[in-house]
Order: structure tokens, then sequence, then C-alpha cells
């Protein structure tokens, strides 16, 4: 008989969206939840993630005029996925995902938009122009009142003015705001109301995107009355038998032991910053840079395995990349930019690997160009690659932690985060680069782009491209000419975004051993669990959408237990 210093029906490990959806479905459907965060403050990497959520027939998505057939998007996952797709994994996935918005908008605070953003392979066949994926609406975080505090902010280099969110739609507005009447209005707004929010908070309270999102569940988490432990880490699970009863946690240096009568749920955000499971589970893809929670050592992993659960690594590759650049300052420190579609889109801009030659579309989404430099590297090294530009690119757009307009360049090429030369011969010597061959390729890449045709790489080609390209560049809103000096260099490693390796799960993220059976009470969902995308990313928000809807499914399983059903699909 175990001896148990605190008691719940639901006991729920991590803080972000897979977290805060089991414990808010928990608490509505009348469970006694407490909610562990490992950290000291809520939300994990979501609260610093783009917030996006990919749920192929979502109500947001239906409001906004687009329907479709599921078969659309199972024909686009089968493209995309191939022989590694689990069908079971993704029925479940597609099936419950319009059941579980839905159930949050209905019962919650949380409220959705569509994001209009494409599939990232949207011109294969199956693929989506129009977008599958849903955002969380902005959020006044004073409506948390002294938990506004206990939010996890964004990570400082995506804020501006002392700690401003801005979509990324409204940076034309806020760097060129005398283009228009309405440009001037609601730059005028945005900026009153942050200047107001900074009269008594320490940064912006128009919460945007991820941190929107975490903050909805935050002030619905409140409103159930769902007890929050922050700076409580998983210790072990406790295990009596064949079923999983508690775990013990640690509140200020103390072990406490935790009973869950009806389930726990793991969703502590996988193992990138555990440099061991980094060996063990992702050997093939040495990388050094995540933009992942650092309290995400694996401890859902370590934990599960050790009372018997299986890891899932048939993955096709085990993590979610993004290319990055790196600013090294004083003591060590380094800031990490994640090179989404900010820059990397825009026309005058290409990417070469140490032999001087392009090896990707630079235009394609983060994590294909990363799966490019992996390529890449088995032949000619391309980690780092570098992203090449010249003076009339940065001044437009910037580059990675230089911003746009009126730049300050002298400080990021003093730190060797940016790299000068008035000659494109200079430029390449500097970066060990043989001269001609990067010539012959910016002379390769400026002839296609006069006439708006990427003959090596299809760059623009895309609606995806085109999307984070400029409309306002022709021909090919992706391509322009690099021919202003000085021309720049800036180095970009891959990085992670998540992992896509862990544990193994049923439909329902029922955590299962060795055999394939369950572990009774035992779930795992978001980063924790094997990632039912096996390590592809066919569009934005495939690691919060399904975190979302197996954490809802998890619930559902755990309430209709002994009721002789399964987790319905409403």
């Amino acid at each position: 008989m175990t001896n148990w210093d605190h008691e719940a029906d639901l006991l729920v490990l991590g803080s972000g969206a897979a977290g805060m959806t089991a414990a808010l479905v928990g608490a509505h459907k009348g469970l006694n939840v407490v909610l562990c965060e490992k950290s000291s403050q809520l939300g994990g990497t979501t609260a610093t993630s783009g917030g996006s959520l990919w749920i192929p027939g979502a109500s947001p998505i239906l409001r906004n005029g687009r329907a479709e057939s599921t078969d659309e998007v199972r024909r686009y996952l089968q493209g995309e996925l191939g022989e590694h797709i689990r069908w079971d994994l993704m029925d479940a996935f597609l099936t419950a995902g319009p059941a579980a918005i839905d159930y949050l908008e209905q019962h919650t605070d949380l409220r959705f938009e569509h994001l209009q953003n494409p599939d990232y392979h949207s011109d294969s066949p199956g693929g989506s122009a129009f977008g599958r994926a849903i955002t969380a609406r902005p959020f006044d975080g004073r409506l948390l009142g002294p938990d506004f505090e206990l939010l996890r902010p964004p990570r400082s280099v995506f804020m501006i003015l002392g700690g401003m969110m801005v979509y990324r739609r409204e940076i034309q507005a806020l760097l060129w705001p005398f283009s228009s009447f309405s440009t001037f209005g609601h730059a005028i707004r945005v900026l009153t109301l942050h200047a107001l929010a900074r009269l008594r908070y320490p940064r912006g309270t128009r919460l945007l995107i991820g941190n929107a999102l975490i903050g909805r569940f935050l002030l619905s988490l409140r409103k159930k009355g769902v007890a929050i432990w922050v700076n409580a880490p998983l210790v072990a699970l406790v295990r009596d038998g064949a079923q999983v009863d508690g775990a013990i946690i640690e509140i200020n240096g103390v072990q406490k032991r935790v009973r869950a009568r009806r389930g726990v749920v793991l969703a502590t955000g996988g193992i990138s910053h555990n440099k061991s499971l980094q060996e063990e589970l992702m050997r093939n893809f040495p990388h050094l840079h995540s933009l992942v929670s650092e309290g995400n050592t694996g401890d859902g992993l370590i934990t599960s395995r050790a009372i018997g659960a299986a890891v899932d690594e048939n993955v096709s590759n085990p993590g979610f990349w993004s290319p990055a650049s790196i600013l090294k300052g004083a003591e060590g420190r380094e800031t990490v930019w994640v090179h989404g579609h900010m820059d990397r889109g825009k026309p005058g801009l290409i990417a070469v690997n140490s032999g001087g030659r392009r090896f990707v579309n630079e235009a394609a989404s983060y994590h294909d160009f990363v799966m490019a430099m992996f390529r890449s590297q088995q032949e000619v090294p391309a980690i780092p690659a570098h992203l090449i530009c010249d003076h009339r690119f940065i001044r437009k757009y910037g580059l990675g932690l230089v911003r746009p307009l009126y730049p300050r360049l002298q400080p990021y090429i003093a730190a060797g985060y940016l790299i000068a030369g008035d000659t494109v011969e200079d430029l390449a010597r500097q970066i060990g680069i043989e001269p001609a061959n990067l010539m012959e390729t910016i002379a390769e890449h400026n002839r296609d782009a006069k006439v708006g045709v990427d003959k090596a790489f299809g760059r623009g080609s895309t609606a995806f491209n085109r999307f984070n390209g400029d409309p306002e560049n022709k021909p090919n809103p992706c391509m322009r000419p690099i021919t202003k000096p000085p021309f720049y260099a800036m180095a970009v490693y891959p990085c992670t975004l998540g992992t896509t390796v862990g544990i193994r799960t049923d439909k329902d993220a029922r955590v299962l051993d060795a055999t394939e059976a369950p572990i009774p009470g035992l779930y795992a969902c978001g980063n924790d669990m094997s990632s039912v995308m096996r390590g592809f990313y066919p569009a934005p928000g495939i690691t919060l959408g399904p975190a979302v809807v197996f954490a809802y499914r998890a619930i559902i399983h755990l309430t209709n237990k002994g009721k002789n059903t399964s987790a319905p699909s409403g």
C-alpha cells in the first residue's frame, strides 16, 4: 500500500499545448486535476512558438468558406509520409481534430481563426494553397491578472520596442506607416496600446500566436479551478502491478508522491535538451542548437521507459528542423535566430554549401531546408551553409537579427555574425569558398532571376513559395539579381523545433509496452508521443495540432473507461 502525499483524479506533466489541453478537458469532464510544470513559468515551447495548429476540417476553416473532403487530406498525407504513415494514428487525428477544436471553443476561452498559410507542399496532390492551419485569436494578457507573470514570454529577439508582439503581416505597416491612411491608423493603434500596457506591465499585453494560445488556456484553467504547480519536475512514475497509479514530483527540493486515481498524462516536451538521448535516438543528425524550451530533457520518455514503455524509432528522421544563425556574445552567451520565411523566401538571397553551390530551393519550408543541408553534407559539407545577399536585400528585408530599413551592421560584422565583402570574390575568401565557384553560382542565379525562372530548384514556382515572397517583385516574387555591393554572408546551422521520436502510443494516446499492450493509466501526447507525422513536415502547425488532438483523445478515452466505448469523434 503506497503512502500518498497528495491525490487527484488526473495528473498532467507539462504545461504546453498538449498538457494544458489534457488538464482543461479533464476538468470540464469533472475530474480533479493537478497540472505540473517543471520550470517557473507556464507554456513551454508552445508559448514561444508560432502557435499554428494544423487541423483539417476545423470550424474556423469552414467559417472562412473552405470545406473539403477528408479524402483530399488523406491523399496529401499519403504522398508526404509514404510508407512511414501509421493510419491508425492518422485517422484518429483527422477524425477527432474538428471535434477537439469545437469542444475547446464551446467550453473554454479558446477562440481560433483560420491562418490561411498554404501547406508546405501545396502544389502536391491533395495539397492546399488555402491552408488547413488555425491559430488562437489575439488575447489581452491583462485578463490574467497576477498570472500574467506566470506566462512564459516570447523570446526577446522576436519582440520589438521592449516587449511588443507583432504579426508578420504588421511588420511592413510599422516600418512604413505612411504608406496609406489605413496603415498609419493601424500602426498608431498598435503602438498606443503597447505604450499604455508598458505603464503597468514588464512587456506588452497584446498577446499573439503561441503566447495567445497559452494565455487563453491559462485563463480557462483558472476558471475551472485546476491546481497548477510550477517548479515541479517529474522524478518517477509509480506503477503497482499493471497499473500506473501516480508519480513522484519534486516540489521545493522535496519529493512528493502524488496519486492519480484515473490516469497520468505525459506532456513534458520531448528530448531536445538531453545529450545522451540525442546520441542514442538522433545519432545520424548531429546538431548543437534547439529553440525548444530548455526544460525539455526527456523526463516523460525516461520515466515511462523505466516502467516498461516502448520507444518508437520508426520515423523518417528524429526532429523537426529550421536553419538558425548564431550570434555569440560576451561570456559565451549565444542568441539563436531561426530563419523561417522572413528572409529566405524573399527575392535577392541564395544559400550555398562549402563548394559555393546552391543545394536547395531557399524559399522551401524551414524543415526542408535543413533536410537538404543534411543531404548535401554527405557529399559537399553544408553545415554550416551560408546565406548570400547584397546590401539592397538587407536594407529592405533584413537578415536574421539584422533589422531592415536602417540596419546597424557594424556590431554584427564585428561579432562575426555577418560577413561583408566589397566584391563577391572578397566575400568568398572570407567564408572559405572558392571565389570562382561563388561568382559562377551568383551569375547563374542572376540570369534566372531576370526571367523569373529558377532552372535548378524551381524557386517561386509553388503557392507556398510565392506566399512568402515579395508580391511587388516581378516577374518572380522570390527571385531578384544579387548585384548591389557590399555583399553579405551569414552562416546557418541545423536547429531543432521539436523531436519526432518518442514514446510509442495507440490511437488514444495510451502508452504501449514492448508487446504493443497498453500500460493502464498512462498516456503520452505532444512531443513525448512519437510523432503522427513520422518525421515529415507537410504544413504549418503539425506539432501543435496533433498535440491538442491526442491530448483531447486521451481524456475522452480516460473518462470513458468502463463505459465499453472508445474515444469518439465528437
